[in-house]
This record gives C-alpha cells, structure tokens and sequence, in this order.
C-alpha cells in the first residue's frame, strides 16, 4: 500500500483494511447539533412550568424533528441488509430517548397536564411508540450481510465509494455497489472497514437501555396519559380477570381516589385489589405477568428522566466515537440551520408575546384614563351644583308680605300728629 494514498480508513498507524461493508452515512438532519437542539427542547418542555405559551411554542420542534424521525425509520425497514442505512442508529438515539421524554412530559409538566395540548402529545407518543418497534426490530432483529474483501487500486488506494470508479486503476468493485435502497441514491453508498459496523460497544450500551426504552414506547402505544398511576390497560385486566362485577364500579373508584390523593397511590391500591381477591391458577398466571408489569411501570415512570439522560449519553457515546461517516460536517447549514431557525422563532414568539402585553397595557390603560376623565367631569358637576345650592335657601321659602299704605294709616299718622302739637 503506497503511503501518498492514504485513506481516512486505510492508514499506516492502523490495521489493513481486508474486508468492507457498505453504508449510507448519517444524513445531516441527524448530525450532532439538531440532536443537541433536540435534547435541549424536551428538557425545557419537561422543566417549563409557567409559560405554556413558551413551552409549547419550543415543542413544536421537537415533536416534528421525531415525528418526521419516526416515519423514516418505518421507511427504512429493509435499509440494513446489503447496504446498512446509518440513519436507523441515528434515528433509535433520537426516537429512545422521545419515549423516555414522553413519560417524563405527560406525567411530570405541570404546564401541559391541563393543556389542550396534551391530546397532541398523545398521538406523538404513540407516533413514537411506534417508530420503536420498527426500529428495535432492524437493530436487533435484522442480521447485517456478510463483508466483502476489499478492494484496492494498482496504487494501493481503498475502493471507498462508486465514484471513484472512474478511475481505471480498479479492477475489482463490490456487489453492494449495485443495490438500491429508499430515498438513496447509489452514488451514496460508502465501503467502511468490517470494524466499524462490528462495534461491540453499540450493542452492549443499547442492549442495557433497550428493555426501559420499549417498556416506555408501550407506555406511549398504551395511552398512558394519567400522572403517576397505573395504565389503564393494567386495571382493565385486574377489573376483567380479578374483581366480581359486582365491585368494578368501586374499585375503579378505590383506584382513581387514590391516584388523586397520592403520587403512585394508585399503584398500591391495584396491588390491594389484587393480594384480596381469591387466589387461583387463573391469578397466579395473571400476577406472573401483571406484577413485574406494574413494577417497571413504577420504576420507569420514578427514573424516567434519569433513564432519559443515561440514554442519551449512550447514545451520543456510540455515534461520536464510533467512526461512522456523516454527510455534512458540523459547520455546515445542514447542521447548524434548525439552530438557527428555532432561535428566529423563538424570537419571533418573544417579540409576539410582547406586543401582545403592551397592546392588553395600552388598552387598560386607555380604559382607566376614560374613567378618570368622566369622574372628573362628574366631580366637577357635582361641585358647581354645591356652589350655586349654597347661595341659596334650601327648602320651600315663604315669601315676605310687602306693606302698601291705606287710608287708615294716613288717618292714624294724622291723629298722632295732632296729640303731639
């Protein structure tokens, strides 16, 4: 192998590359900084208490980033055989750790647990729900196909993609080279080192996660919408296999009371319906079932947000450190543009939010300057009417009799007249 012709997987420092496998690198919708900005959205979504207008405004971005991860991994069901589609890891990082958030969203935020908005995050959770049982299903339960002998040119340098064939210094090629998968385009696929797919470290970080991560996409298929009690998948069962149908009615009540009075009491009130009700082989096969149910149910619902963080740290270990190709580096528009785009929206909500404030001011204020300018309009009336009544008698006045001179009086005035002389 010539040294002027190295390649990022055929290096000196490291083994020869003697078998590939195909690949299509991870696209840049799922690059490290729209992860990040997911991550951040749904802890804000989770932690947002009092501005609901902010928190639903920032989910909006995280429900469609894993809304739209969620079809794409039912799309990519046949994408790991003959050419692994990289986006299906890429995807389950994005996919796992949104169930987790479910849990930890519709049980745990205060801000949309009375909101109409919890309907929508329903149907997101089940959107979820779903995306990871596909998803589980092309991890685990779909073999990658066999390696093939690599393949280098008369200058020592690996065949890596199909463009490079034009070069006629290759004489050989790969069969994977020739097959096409959905929303790809052959000239995509990349040949990497058999080491890089066989990463040991991926299986067992995911492995140890997998069990809570598909306990919580049952939880969000199952409609669990109630905080820190029981689904109600689980209480139908006990009601139908355990309770007499004379007593559903109250134990559903027994039930829901002690969900409202306590965290998990609901829990403890199941468990009490079922150690009282008539022991048979009937419940002893139904508590082999429900018991470890109810349990996980339990501890996911507590640790669902230190699972989520844990998940995440798997996650972003395996991708990171990996070696698995990208198709966009991290200073490209790709990768830092919903960045961006979430911050102008943001901004824009802030900026409506704050026009809506002074415009609900202006008016309140227009309201009470109008009150003001007629209670002073009364003031005044009321102060002039004062005026004017206290110049004046008050009451009915009766008027003075005016004296009019008689003939009398001109007699009587005569006669004193006379006395007097």
């Amino acid at each position: 192998m010539s040294s002027n012709n190295l390649t990022p997987f055929s290096n000196s420092s490291g083994p020869p590359v003697t078998h590939v496998s195909c690949v299509y690198a991870v696209s840049g919708t799922y690059g490290l900084l729209p992860r990040i900005l997911y991550y951040v959205t749904l802890v804000f979504a989770i932690f947002g208490r009092r501005s609901e207008w902010l928190v639903i405004g920032a989910l909006v971005s995280a429900l469609t980033y894993a809304g739209t991860a969620a079809i794409h991994i039912m799309a990519l069901v046949t994408s790991k055989a003959d050419v692994f589609d990289l986006d299906i890891m890429a995807a389950w990082a994005v996919l796992s750790t949104g169930a987790l958030a479910y849990i930890g969203i519709i049980h745990w935020s205060s801000t949309l647990r009375d909101s109409r908005a919890r309907v929508v995050m329903i149907c997101w959770g089940i959107l979820v729900g779903i995306g990871l049982v596909f998803g589980r299903a092309e991890l685990f339960d779909t073999e990658l196909t066999s390696p093939e002998p690599a393949c280098y040119s008369a200058t020592g340098t690996l065949l890596e993609s199909p463009l490079q064939l034009i070069d006629p210094g290759f004489n050989c090629t790969y069969k994977c080279f020739d097959v096409a998968k959905p929303m790809r385009t052959k000239s995509e696929i990349l040949a990497v080192p058999q080491r890089v797919l066989d990463n040991s470290r991926y299986k067992t970080l995911t492995y140890v996660l997998v069990g809570p991560v598909q306990f919580a996409a049952y939880a969000a298929l199952s409609i669990d919408a109630q905080e820190h009690t029981p689904s109600q998948a689980c209480v139908k069962i006990v009601m139908s296999y355990m309770i007499q149908p004379g007593h559903r009615e109250q134990f559903a009540k027994t039930v829901y009371k002690a969900s409202m009075e306590k965290w998990y009491g609901g829990y403890f009130a199941l468990l009490g319906y079922v150690r009282r009700s008539r022991w048979t082989y009937k419940k002893w096969l139904i508590c082999g079932f429900l018991l470890p149910w109810l349990f996980l149910g339990l501890v996911i619902d507590i640790l669902c947000l230190p699972l989520m963080v844990i998940n995440v740290v798997f996650n972003e270990v395996t991708l990171l450190e990996g070696g698995y190709p990208t198709n966009e580096a991290d200073i490209a528009i790709g990768q830092w543009g919903p960045i961006v785009n979430s911050m102008l929206v943001l901004i824009a909500a802030l900026i409506n939010k704050g026009m809506e404030v002074w415009e609900r001011r202006k008016k309140a204020k227009k309201k009470l300057d109008s009150v003001v300018a007629d209670t002073d309009v009364e003031s005044n009336a009321t102060k002039n009417e004062l005026a004017t009544d206290s110049a004046q008698e008050v009451g009915v006045v009766k008027p003075k009799l005016a004296h009019v001179q008689t003939l009398q009086d001109m007699e009587d005035l005569m006669n004193r007249s006379k006395y007097c002389v």
